[in-house]
């Protein structure tokens, strides 16, 4: 019922809206919420149809309420749609997107893709308004994939005409890139043969009538005047289409634009029959269509002053202002009923509010009531013991005076062995300190006598005639080593006063877990050495040196942000 009241809500509207009425009381017979949710959101298009924004915004307002209360991933979303739909419809394009957006966290991961389609194209429909071409075209293309797993021809055919639309956006901004046109052209195209091969599987025909009459309308704006039977051939189509779905504005666009088009051929008499034919058309429809008819009554009044009937063309003008003057009313009054829409639900959203806010503080309250009862049954407890204890006062106080007496006597003792153990501590540090000065003694005089050594293999490499390259490269080898040793001998002093608590810092940090070599590496960095200086005392390629410190900072269980040299530096 909610399918069929959605399929003739273009062209019966009030006839939509009854069975959609119905669809609600089923609805209310059933428990799962999940169907009233359905119904309420359905109901959003008919009162839209039937021009009745204020109880439009009532029922998504009921719709979204129910969908809180089911579990319905699908029907969740569904209703945020609908909240996003009229959103749109209002021009408010930021609060819709927010909600479009909450309607995918329930969708997206569902198999409703129908609803997933609906979502995507009104999204694209934005930023297209906020002229941000990649998002759009981004969200145009979620569309027609959702479109096509939804199996709806209907989806499918909009889906078609969201890309024309982007293509159209896009050569408007880039009129030298015919493709774009071509492009535009192309998915109009590819959406009528659709509908004229899936014509009896397709509800809502009315899009079909707004397709056919953008293909027009690329026709007459970007074609030459050799095209113009390309721009009847698809108004005959869109007006053929839009008579039978009584769709207004496609109506009156068409009877418009082959009315301006007659006009630039100078057929004013057929120009103004077809504007007369568009106003049989308005004045029959049942809804008030006043800005379409002070467009017509200004085109017929322009018509008239044409070909030169002065009369005619005050009459119309008349006419004209006579008509704006009700739309401007009309205008008016429907400000004034969506203003008071809005008041109403901003009154309805504080009423709610202030009930929130009187439930939380009731509950408050109940919380304050238990803990005072509880604290008078704690108070009356100790009032009935106070008598009890008063009695033992005296017995309690001397033990506490004795209690206090061996504290004293035990904080002495341990001032005693903390000194003690102090003074032990320091002896410790003095012999570590001892024993650092004899191993950094031991290093100098083993690094002089590997001086002597290579000075004395250097000097027997020059004393030899046949200097080839092997002598050559073991020649560069002691050069190499000799400046190491160089640099070893300017840090010489630092290694005079190492901590002797920075290596077993070091184990503690990593869990004993740093290698000999690790350990080395450490050292070198604390002296200050470069990783070039430290690969060439360690043998090993420079490329490796970044491993081995990436190794060490998560043995140190070191974070990213920290820097390796600067944390070793600081122990």
């Amino acid at each position: 019922m909610g399918l069929l009241a959605k399929a003739l809500s273009t062209t019966d509207a009030k006839k939509a809206l009854e069975i959609g009425l119905q669809t609600l009381q089923l609805s209310r017979t059933l428990p799962d919420l999940q169907y009233r949710v359905f119904a309420f959101g359905t109901l959003t298009n008919l009162y839209y149809r039937t021009d009745d924004m204020p109880k439009a915004q009532i029922v998504s307002d009921s719709a979204l309420w129910y969908a809180g209360k089911t579990t319905s991933r699908e029907m969740k979303g569904f209703a945020w749609f609908k909240k996003a739909w009229l959103e749109t419809l209002l021009g408010k394009p930021k609060e819709s997107m927010q909600s479009s957006l909450e309607a995918l966290k329930y969708l997206e991961g569902t198999d409703a893709y129908s609803y997933q389609f609906s979502v995507y194209y009104n999204i694209a429909g934005i930023y297209s308004e906020w002229n941000d071409l990649p998002a759009k075209k981004k969200y145009a293309l979620l569309a027609v994939q959702a479109a096509e797993k939804s199996g709806d021809f209907d989806n499918l055919l909009m889906a078609e005409q969201g890309m024309a639309a982007y293509y159209h956006y896009c050569y408007k901004q880039n009129k030298k890139n015919t493709v774009l046109l071509d492009s535009s052209l192309f998915h109009n195209h590819k959406a009528i043969n659709l509908y004229y091969t899936q014509k009896q599987r397709i509800t809502l025909k009315s899009t079909m009538a707004i397709i056919a009459l953008n293909t027009a309308n690329l026709y007459q704006s970007y074609f030459p005047a050799s095209y113009k039977d390309s721009v009847f051939h698809y108004l005959n189509m869109s007006l053929k289409i839009g008579l039978e779905t009584k769709h207004i504005d496609v109506i009156s666009n068409c009877y418009g634009m082959m009315s301006d088009l007659e006009i630039e051929r100078g057929n004013y008499q057929k120009a103004e029959a077809l504007l007369d034919s568009g106003l049989v058309v308005l004045r029959a429809d049942s809804v008030s269509n006043l800005h379409t008819m002070v467009q017509f009554m200004m085109a017929l009044s322009n018509l008239a002053e044409k070909k030169g009937d002065k009369t005619a063309a005050l009459k119309y003008y008349k006419e004209y202002h006579r008509k704006f003057e009700e739309l401007f009313d009309a205008e008016k009054l429907a400000i004034t009923k969506q203003l008071d829409v809005q008041y109403q639900s901003e009154k309805n959203e504080a009423a709610l509010k202030s009930l929130r806010q009187t439930a939380a503080l009731n509950k408050k309250l109940n919380y304050l009531y238990i803990f005072l009862t509880i604290v008078a049954s704690i108070a009356l407890l100790l009032l009935f013991g106070s008598y009890h204890f008063r009695l033992k006062a005296t017995r309690h106080q001397q033990q506490l005076l004795e209690k206090e007496k061996e504290d004293a006597e035990l904080r002495v003792r341990l001032k005693e062995e903390e000194a003690m153990r102090l003074m032990a501590e320091q002896q410790l540090l003095q012999e570590r300190q001892d024993r650092l000065q004899k191993d950094l003694l031991a290093g100098s005089l083993q690094v002089e006598q590997k001086d002597e050594l290579l000075q004395a293999v250097q000097k027997k490499i020059e004393e030899s005639k046949s200097r080839d390259n092997v002598l050559r490269q073991i020649n560069q080898i002691i050069d190499q080593n000799k400046r190491i040793d160089d640099t070893i001998g300017a840090y010489k002093a630092d290694f005079d006063n190492i901590n002797p608590e920075f290596f077993e810092k070091l184990k503690e940090k990593s869990a004993n877990s740093l290698s000999r070599l690790d350990l080395k590496h450490c050292s070198y960095i604390s002296i200050g050495l470069t990783n070039k200086e430290i690969a060439q005392r360690l043998g090993i390629a420079p490329k490796s040196i970044l491993m081995a410190r990436y190794r060490i900072k998560l043995k140190l269980g070191l974070g990213k942000e920290i820097d390796l040299d600067e944390y070793i530096r600081t122990l």
